[in-house]
C-alpha cells in the first residue's frame, strides 16, 4: 500500500510516483511485508503507520486511543465557531473523554490564548495525548487529568467537548473488524449506548458557566434520544444538532441557562 510505502521509506507521493519504475528500495522489507500482514488482520492502517490527520495536524496514534475520525472535526468546528463569537480574550475549555488529545490539541492550536482541562480514565491514553500536545507546541495550554468526566477538577468552564462512548454494549458483535481492534472503554456505552451521554450532560449542568456551550458527538439513531434527554435537564438547552457529510445527525451544539432560565 502506498501509505506503507511512503511512511517506511520517509518519501512524499511525489518522490514515490517518481521512483516507482525503479528498482525496489533495499530499505522497504521487511517492515513492508509485516504491515501487509497486519492489515490482512485488519488492524487500522492508523495503528500500523502510527500515526492519522486531523484538523489538519498528524497526531500519534496508538491502540490505547480512538482513531481520530472526520466526523469528529465538527466538534472542533463548532466548537471554534462558538469561542470566536464569545468576545473572550481567554476561555477556559474540557475536553471529556480526550483520548488522543486531538480535540483539545486542536482546540488548543487554533486558540493560543485558551486554557484546556483534558481528561481521561485511560493512563495509556493520557500518554498518547500529551505526545501531541507536546508534538503540536500546546502542551502549557492543557491540563490532564486521570479522572471519569470533570470529578476532581476545580472550577466551571466556558466550554466542554466530548466524544463519549456511545456503541451499544451488544452491538460489539456487528462492528467491522477494523473497530474491533480499538478499545473497548471509548467504544462502548451500555445497553442503549446512552450511559455516558447521560453523564456528560449531567456533567456539562453541573460544570458549564451561563451561557457556556457544550459540543458533543453522538452515534447514529440517538438524536432523538439526545434531544429528549437535554430537555429533562432543566440547565441546558438543545441549540441545534449537525448532520455529518453523509446527511447523519452526529453533533450537538447544547447551551447551559442561568439560573433563571435564560440563555
Amino acid at each position: 500500500m502506498e501509505l506503507y510505502a511512503r511512511t517506511i521509506l520517509g518519501w512524499d507521493r511525489a518522490r514515490l510516483l517518481a521512483e516507482r519504475p525503479g528498482p525496489v528500495p533495499e530499505t522497504l522489507e521487511p517492515q513492508f511485508s509485516a504491515w501487509i500482514a497486519r492489515r490482512e488482520r485488519r488492524e487500522p492502517s492508523a495503528y500500523i503507520v502510527g500515526f492519522r490527520e486531523f484538523w489538519g495536524l498528524e497526531f500519534i496514534v496508538t491502540p490505547a486511543v480512538l482513531v481520530p475520525r472526520p466526523e469528529t472535526e465538527f466538534i472542533v468546528e463548532e466548537s471554534v465557531r462558538l469561542l470566536s463569537g464569545g468576545g473572550e480574550a481567554t476561555s477556559r475549555i474540557a475536553d471529556i473523554g480526550t483520548g488522543s488529545g486531538c480535540v483539545a490539541v486542536s482546540l488548543a492550536h487554533e486558540c493560543r490564548t485558551c486554557l484546556v482541562v483534558a481528561t481521561d480514565v485511560s493512563t495509556p491514553a493520557l500518554e498518547v495525548a500529551r505526545r501531541n500536545a507536546a508534538r503540536h507546541a500546546v502542551a502549557r495550554q492543557i491540563t490532564f487529568v486521570g479522572t471519569s468526566y470533570l470529578d476532581g477538577v476545580a472550577g466551571n468552564f466556558d466550554l466542554i467537548t466530548a466524544n463519549p462512548p456511545y456503541v451499544k454494549d451488544g452491538d460489539k458483535p456487528a462492528l467491522s473488524r477494523d473497530v474491533r481492534h480499538e478499545p473497548d472503554v471509548a467504544l462502548f456505552g451500555g445497553a442503549e449506548g446512552l450511559r455516558d451521554i447521560g453523564a456528560v450532560l449531567d456533567t456539562a449542568a453541573a460544570r458549564l458557566r451561563a451561557g457556556g456551550w457544550l459540543v458533543m458527538e453522538f452515534g447514529y439513531g440517538q438524536d432523538e434520544d439526545v434531544s429528549e434527554m437535554v430537555a429533562a435537564r432543566q440547565g441546558l438547552r438543545l441549540d441545534r444538532i449537525r448532520e455529518d457529510l453523509q446527511g447523519i445527525p452526529r453533533t450537538a451544539i447544547i447551551q447551559r441557562r442561568d439560573d433563571s432560565g435564560h440563555e
